[in-house]
């Protein structure tokens, strides 16, 4: 190995015979090849812009403020279809020089440079992007130059070089893409004869950290699916499955990993797409692929978690229902952002999950929406309160109209209505409204049924005593078995006021001395109670979460009894939305619970059968309602937060698992990878890797041995050996910053570039034949 510093980087011949043994082939690169980029040059990609066959390479140059264009010549022979560019008598073009430079002057930064079709018309046009100037597109002319930029109508794009994404015409889809990754999520925008389609479509994603636009058919059925990072999540690998209409919900994956995963390109018989990238927790270099296969090994109380997100991660105002509105057979979420004057109408689907949400105009400032039926067999209406316009409302569900509800019927109430809920309280099998309204700081409990002609009207008020403050919310349940609905209004500080329903429509106080009204239910609102429901007692049992506890309790001898008490393994947290169902399909139900901590847990009146947890700690939403879903025999948990909700149900065989098809830890003393790329750098057919070390400023190749799925270590080197240049400039805390893949000069071999420093090195596989 003969090394020669140039200007700070090291100019290297290698040809290096494999040092893991005679299976592998050795890797032959040239000497670097240098070209002038520019301080902090950034966004390297590469495409054939001029149609000849050879990939040119293309960059932002941050200190002149540019993109560059070089065109790959052949041979010294100026390229074809190219736009002239005016000669430099500093940086003359030398005769024999391999690229010809084109530049495209742009005020501001650049963070996303894409390169694609949009337009249909054969020629790959310029997509690029910034957080602050916005996404704008250069079409190709036919006179091999460039339009002037047309301005894209999206949201504010992340500060990350794979932000952007095109997608030519395919049989799913067709016309061109344009995926831009926004703060607010995916946006997804179709181009017709070159003019961009609005409004786009959007999947939802703003965790702040999130990043990365890998489109691929992952799971085989003709539509792409999106692979993304979220690096502060313990499973930061996310995916989400494509369909007709978008993405669904999002799926994590067990692994945290350091760098975002790229298409690695073997011969594996099986037809699965594989990815490489770099392990966080143990710094192995790994390439995974997504199988479905294990599904049926998994251990019976690993559940599968699909998120939904339809709010800003930043809202914490948020009301649900979950009831079958559009009268298919399955139940439909209804979701109110109280920033925003409208609903959002999913429909449900036979298979347990749900479709994409429909916005439908309503009233602003919604607190609480619940379902409400008022003729028998026929889906119910939906009752929707405001508080910021101080109105409750009915509203029909129109099936003509796509899911869309009708604007809300007000109610006269007599003061304003502060909290209200919907419930059958005469057994009768329609729902009568009841509502807590304020008049003068005076608080009246008013209850609301139809008339002959199907009107809301107003049948019995009762004043509330007692009250200082708002309640928080009302909470229906069947205590005395006399067949009447009772009523528990809840107040966020003080211990809740116990109603006895009769026969009249009156209500009756109690349990005004009981302990477990003024200790376990004091400041409880309803995300930590639930209800098992018990018809043939006609009683029900009330769950009350409390620190590292639920406790169930009955009305029995004119006061409340603790009947059961379900332990949490980690007692130093609260609970939140109890439910019981059947979760692993074992024909039992099972008790769980949100712990504070961000996860689902599996309780037990017997410590040995309890505290099984869902997800990683701060890795589910926290409920403020939650749901059984019974989906055939099927039973699953609807979790609703304030920003979205989350499905929790048992793993199938054809749920999607990560698959590690094999990983190589380095053994360089002090040597941990942050990128990670593939290719075929000893011509032997099969994908190796490349592995860098961004801040030692070392790249190694690692090849594998197809017999045992092993990688072994055939070459390593740094890049240069001293970080010192002209006028005391330095590069940055990893060098090189980026890089690509691809076959520079024709000849069928994959040859490696990389952005260091102010230069851009290309390294030549040696031993191809031109084409």
């Amino acid at each position: 190995m003969l090394r020669i510093g140039v200007n700070g980087l090291v100019c290297i011949f290698l040809f290096i015979h494999c040092l893991a043994g005679k299976k592998a082939r050795p890797v032959r690169l040239s000497t670097p090849e240098v070209h002038l980029a520019g301080w902090n040059a950034r966004c390297l990609n590469h495409a054939d812009l001029n149609g000849d066959g050879l990939q040119d390479l293309i960059y932002f140059n941050l200190n002149r403020s540019r993109i560059e264009i070089l065109y790959r010549c052949k041979d010294g022979a100026r390229p074809p279809r190219i736009r002239p560019v005016e000669q430099d008598r500093w940086e003359p073009v030398m005769k024999d020089a391999p690229y010809l430079e084109e530049r495209i002057f742009v005020p501001g930064n650049l963070t996303s440079l894409a390169i694609g079709d949009l337009n249909l018309d054969g020629r790959p046009d310029l997509v690029r992007a910034s957080p602050d100037e916005g996404v704008f597109v250069h079409f190709r002319e036919n006179n091999s130059t460039w339009s002037k930029p047309l301005l894209i109508e999206s949201g504010r794009i992340r500060p990350f070089s794979g932000s952007l994404k095109v997608l030519p015409s395919s049989k799913s889809a067709a016309m061109p893409r344009l995926f831009i990754f926004t703060l607010e999520g995916l946006e997804r925008l179709s181009f017709v004869n070159g003019v961009p389609s609005y409004p786009s479509v959007l999947a939802r994603e703003d965790g702040k950290r999130a990043y990365g636009t890998e489109l691929a058919d992952i799971d085989g059925d003709g539509f792409i699916d999106w692979i993304y990072l979220v690096p502060d999540d313990e499973d930061s690998l996310k995916l989400r499955l494509g369909h007709e209409t978008g993405f669904g919900p999002e799926s994590s994956f067990d692994l945290k990993l350091s760098s975002f995963p790229t298409p690695y390109f073997s011969k594996a018989e099986n037809e699965r797409v594989q990815f490489c990238s770099i392990d966080a927790v143990s710094n192995e270099a790994l390439v995974f692929s997504f199988d479905s296969k294990n599904g049926g090994e998994r251990e019976a109380d690993q559940l599968k978690v699909l998120s939904y997100d339809l709010f800003s991660d930043s809202n914490k105002e948020t009301a649900w229902v979950m009831d079958d509105f559009n009268g298919q057979g399955w139940p439909d979420l209804v979701a109110a952002d109280s920033s925003f004057g409208e609903l959002l109408f999913l429909p449900g689907k036979p298979n347990g999950k749900f479709g994409m949400a429909r916005k439908v105009p309503s009233l602003r400032g919604i607190s609480s929406l619940h379902p409400l039926r008022t003729e028998n067999n026929l889906p119910p209406s939906l009752l929707v309160l405001s508080l910021d316009e101080e109105a409750l409302g009915v509203a029909q569900f129109d099936p003509k109209a796509k899911g869309a509800f009708s604007f809300p019927e007000m109610l006269s109430t007599q003061g304003a209505p502060v909290v209200a809920c919907t419930t059958d309280c005469d057994s009768d099998g329609l729902d009568e409204i009841l509502v807590v309204t304020e008049d003068d700081s005076d608080f009246t409990l008013e209850t609301w049924g139809l008339d002959e002609k199907g009107k809301p009207q107003r049948l019995h008020s009762y004043k509330l005593q007692n009250w200082r403050r708002e309640p928080a919310d009302l909470f229906p349940c069947h205590l005395n078995q006399d067949g009447w609905v009772d009523l528990l209004v809840l107040s966020s500080r003080e211990a809740p006021t116990i109603l006895l329903g009769d026969s009249s429509g009156s209500w009756i106080e109690v349990a005004q001395d009981s302990v477990v009204r003024k200790s376990f239910l004091k400041g409880a609102e309803a995300n930590r109670l639930g209800l098992l429901v018990n018809t043939k007692s006609r009683r029900d049992e009330i769950l009350i979460c409390g620190k590292g506890f639920v406790r169930s309790v009955i009305w029995q001898d004119q006061d409340f009894k603790v009947t059961g008490q379900f332990n949490s393994v980690d007692q130093s947290g609260y609970l939140f939305a109890p439910q019981r169902l059947d979760l692993d399909g074992d024909g039992k139900d099972e008790l769980y619970a949100y712990h504070s901590e961000g996860y689902w847990e599996r309780l037990s009146d017997v410590g040995k059968l309890g505290g099984i947890k869902t997800g990683r700690n701060q890795s589910m939403t926290k409920p403020l309602l939650s749901r059984v879903l019974q989906s055939g025999k099927t039973e699953s948990l609807v979790s609703m937060g304030s920003s979205g909700f989350q499905l929790l149900g048992k793993s199938s065989a054809r749920d999607l698992t990560v698959q590690v098809e094999a990983r190589h830890l380095t053994d360089l003393p002090g040597i941990r990878y942050n990128g990670i790329d593939s290719g075929d750098f000893n011509g032997d057919g099969q994908a190796d890797l490349v592995c860098l070390d961004g801040r030692k400023n070392l790249l190694e190749f690692l090849s594998l041995d197809t017999k045992n799925q092993k990688f072994s270590s055939v070459l390593h080197f740094r890049t240069f050996e001293k970080n010192m240049h002209y006028q005391g400039k330095k590069g940055g805390a990893y060098e090189p910053r980026e890089g690509l893949v691809i076959d520079l000069n024709g000849d069928r071999l994959d040859d490696l570039v990389f952005l260091v420093h102010d230069r851009l090195l290309c390294y030549y596989q040696e031993g191809g034949k031109p084409k």
